[in-house]
């Protein structure tokens, strides 16, 4: 839990607030008081969010959401001001870990405490399915491991059967890995979904990974469309309970009633010892709630990258470099690559299918510029900025191609072009090539801008923001891990003094954040272990999740 700071309120309504318990796109969560003493936890909407009406509806929606449902699997709602700003609602507040975090600290479930797991979450989403309502957003982040027993949370997209779709065109609600195939195809979606991704949920549980595998959000989609779900090692009787649930056809899956039958539990849930050292875990649950925000999640905390030597004379941009580590000082320089006259950035090519065949519009693929590599290097900081750029006019970019196969992550590969046209991928020159020395860390202080061709480097990674817009995380071998997903000529990203890193594009207009304003004195940090974080000096609030 994070302290309160000057942009907090002391009270909202009746309530005294305590500390902040998260952040996310939709508002913030703090941890607060009644004048009776009694704890709650308190949900305030953005302030930004106040006149957007798709945000006040999804904000609507979980209070009559909560309203509705009555469950000794969910947090009764006990106060709300909808009427007059700011907007805000409270529940019962929950002490105890995410799933999450149980099983990152102390690994996967036992076979026996797995089933009853299983079989108690279904119970909770039988509870809500008989109310007419389903969650839509259930993943291990979003159960939390009271004394009592597992309580579903973050009604924010849930959706009743009655009202209307409350996704975007375009768009589907839920968390990588975790939405069901139909949801992401187009297909009728409805309480279904909420049983595949039960059974994407115990799956992580029982295995620690995730159930699709790591990468960019179109890679692990397209997996748990068209790949199989991750269950090796798994004990054959839940992994069967598993697969059943993450049918490919909802049809075929069994309701949360049946999934209770098919279990047959019989451990005592809240007294079996693996779920009582779960319990233990309520420093690093806080933590992790207070990093729930879009497109995100946490593994663990990462070590802080604190070592840093003085400034050493003759290195440009304000790098300095200290025991593995560079810091990079807020845009001093601006480090910006000029682009040869004779050469034109390649913009954004159309995607292709893994196998062949045009790839849906609704969807974005990640793409690389070819060509040659332009090399500063500051000091002995080991910054390397790159301009990419076609040096064949004719030639389409290569693309990253969402694997198949659940353990593969998504690598180059060339791509024809709309004429047919085929380019080789050409790799930067690595830190061999130049005999430079790499650091194992970056860390990168806010105000920071990325413009077309800028690159920040370590041993294992490199972050470039793409001629073609998009902002990428690729590891040494060049096989993206993450993405903003974001396309268009001139687009920029920026590491805010607010703790945003946003990309913006060339009217300055936002395309895409982390959603992590607010957090005072946070930094960017690509860590030695090949994850992007935003820290600060006591917690990660926002992160890529590439750790390798």
């Amino acid at each position: 839990m994070l302290a309160l700071d000057g942009s907090d309120p002391s009270h909202i309504g009746r309530y005294r607030l305590v500390g902040r318990l998260g952040e996310g796109g939709m508002g913030r969560v703090y941890l607060a008081r009644s004048p009776g003493g009694r704890p709650a936890a308190v949900k305030v909407i953005n302030d930004r969010l106040r006149e957007d009406e798709h945000a006040l509806s999804r904000f609507r929606r979980e209070v009559e959401t909560l309203a509705t449902v009555r469950s000794a699997y969910t947090a009764s709602l006990i106060d709300a001001e909808l009427d007059t700003p700011p907007y805000w609602f409270a529940t019962e507040y929950v002490p105890g870990p995410t799933l999450h975090a149980a099983v990152v600290t102390h690994g996967p479930l036992p076979a026996d405490l797995a089933r009853v797991m299983l079989a108690a979450l279904a119970e909770g989403l039988d509870a809500i399915h008989v109310r007419g309502v389903w969650h839509r957003d259930l993943k291990p982040l979003n159960v939390i491991l009271s004394a009592t027993g597992p309580q579903l949370i973050d009604f924010g997209i849930a959706k009743d059967t009655g009202a209307s779709n409350l996704t975007q065109v375009g768009g589907a609600m839920g968390s990588p890995g975790y939405i069901a195939p139909e949801t992401i195809t187009g297909g009728e979606t409805g309480p279904g979904a909420d049983v595949f991704a039960l059974g994407a949920t115990l799956a992580f549980a029982v295995t620690g990974r995730p159930p699709y595998g790591d990468g960019p959000f179109a890679a692990v989609t397209y997996r748990s469309v068209h790949g199989e779900i991750d269950l090796n090692g798994v004990d054959p009787g839940v992994a069967e309970l598993i697969a059943a649930c993450v049918q490919s056809d909802p049809a075929l899956r069994p309701t949360p009633h049946r999934i209770v039958e098919l279990c047959r539990a019989e451990a005592d849930l809240v007294h079996h010892p693996a779920y009582q050292r779960a319990l233990a875990v309520g420093s690093l649950a806080d933590r992790e709630r207070a990093a729930t925000v879009v497109d995100g999640g946490m593994s663990h905390a990462p070590d802080a990258v604190t070592a840093f030597a003085p400034h050493t004379a003759g290195s440009t941009a304000g790098a300095r470099e200290g025991h593995g580590v560079t810091l990079l000082a807020p845009d001093a320089g601006h480090l910006t690559a000029a682009w040869p006259h004779d050469a034109g950035a390649p913009g954004p090519h159309p995607g292709t299918q893994p196998g062949g065949g045009r790839a849906p519009s609704s969807r974005r693929w990640l793409w690389v510029g070819i060509g040659a590599a332009s090399l500063v290097v500051a000091g002995s900081s080991a910054l390397y900025l790159y301009h990419a750029f076609d040096d064949s006019k004719d030639s389409a970019s290569p693309h990253v191609s969402p694997s198949a196969s659940a353990g593969r992550a998504a690598q180059v590969s060339a791509a024809p072009s709309d004429s047919g046209a085929t380019a080789s991928p050409s790799p930067s020159p690595s830190a061999s090539d130049t005999g430079t020395h790499l650091p194992d860390a970056v860390v990168v202080k806010p105000p920071f801008t990325f413009d077309v061709g800028k690159v920040i480097e370590t041993v294992r990674s490199k972050l470039i923001m793409q001629p073609d817009g998009n902002l990428v995380l690729y590891d040494a071998s060049g096989t993206a891990h993450w993405a903003s997903k974001t396309q268009g000529e001139g687009n920029t990203a920026a590491f805010q003094a607010d703790g945003n890193l946003v990309v913006y594009d060339a009217r300055q207009q936002p395309l895409w954040s982390s959603n992590t304003q607010g957090a005072a004195g946070a930094v960017l940090k690509i860590l030695e272990n090949g994850n992007m974080v935003i820290a600060t000096d006591s917690q990660v609030v926002w992160q890529t999740n590439t750790a390798g």
